[in-house]
């Protein structure tokens, strides 16, 4: 987009050309995505009320032109005043569906006459901004459907989590308590005694697989006593010495959800596949974001590609505008690092 603005501030000779995008479609509220202003760029993006203004009249005309005397016809034009600015020549910027975009707009502190050549050169630079706020409208669209499939899908896991955690593991724990008492009663009949510890061994290891179930679903621990608590249940019984730097700061629930799962993952997968004689798990504000970082020493060579744990991870961090990094040299250990915006 910049580099479409200065061509059109170059064409026409402008002291300032810019792009700007309306917040909806009434055009009443815009924003200038990009912006040159007598020779540079101008800090962006910056928003302003269209009321007062000629860029309330693009909504309802393809084109508008002012050759001078802008600050005249327009006295409430503020910027325009300060900026010495008194001729303007706007295109409307619309969507293929004809819905209102924004405008891309020249302004001069000089007498600007648009003839047809010069409307007609503006509209095919105008198309072209069009088709780009488009196309970022479309993909914001994308990623509001991705956190709200994400969203719901997390809300269903809460649920089934909770009803495992409050309901069939709490009944599994009561059988196991029935069990060692039967097992206390018939300690005198060797068999009836076997069986019934054969049977509390394998319902210690039906709950500790539900145990995980649940916790994969949806933690508990998370809701009950927060991010840093919830890791370190992650951490038990790891035969791999774990350590936790794991920030103090209240972070938004769909990004503590985001980050343990980025670190249940990793862990899986370190302890699972890298040989790994240490890993480290970093959780922090960085700047505006949330860095979640998870390193081991093993043996590396990880495929992002390979399996369907990190990419459903990066789908849920592509939805909240963040990004995954994944670094993995053969024989020099591997490194997850997320890193999530925390102003959406």
């Amino acid at each position: 987009m910049r580099g479409l603005v200065h061509h059109v501030a170059l064409a026409f000779e402008a002291k300032f050309a810019f792009v700007a995008e309306a917040s909806d479609p009434s055009g009443q509220h815009v924003r200038v995505v990009s912006g040159w202003y007598d020779g540079g760029w101008m800090d962006e993006p910056f928003e302003y009320d269209t009321s007062g203004k000629p860029c309330a009249l693009v909504v309802e005309r393809d084109v508008v032109a002012f050759p001078d005397a802008l600050t005249t016809r327009f006295p409430e034009a503020k910027p325009a005043i300060e900026m010495g600015l008194e001729s303007y020549l706007a295109v409307c910027l619309r969507a293929a569906d004809g819905t209102h975009l924004g405008h891309m707009a020249v302004m001069d502190a000089g007498r600007m006459a648009a003839g047809e050549d010069d409307v007609a050169a503006m509209r095919i630079f105008a198309s072209r901004a069009a088709a780009e706020l488009e196309r970022r409208h479309q993909a914001a669209a994308l990623r509001r459907s991705r956190a709200r499939v994400i969203e719901a899908a997390d809300a269903e896991r809460r649920r089934v989590g909770r009803d495992l955690h409050d309901g069939a593991q709490q009944r599994l724990m009561a059988v196991g308590n029935l069990l060692k008492l039967a097992q206390r009663k018939v300690e005198r009949d060797d068999e009836a005694s076997d069986v019934l510890r054969l049977a509390c061994d394998e319902l210690g290891e039906a709950q500790a697989e539900l145990r995980d179930l649940a916790r994969g679903l949806h933690p508990v621990a998370l809701s009950e006593r927060g991010l840093r608590s919830a890791l370190e249940t992650l951490t038990v019984g790891s035969n791999v010495p774990i350590t936790l730097d794991v920030g103090p700061d209240e972070l938004p629930d769909d990004l503590e959800l985001a980050a343990y799962f980025i670190v249940s993952e990793s862990l899986t997968n370190a302890t699972k596949y890298a040989d790994a004689g240490a890993i480290r798990v970093r959780v922090a504000r960085v700047a505006k974001a949330l860095v979640v970082e998870i390193a081991d020493d093993g043996i590396g060579g990880a495929d992002p590609a390979g399996g369907t744990g990190l990419r459903g991870l990066a789908d849920r961090i592509d939805a909240l505008g963040g990004r995954l990094e994944v670094h993995s040299p053969p024989g020099a250990g591997t490194r997850v690092r997320a890193v999530l915006p925390l102003a959406r």
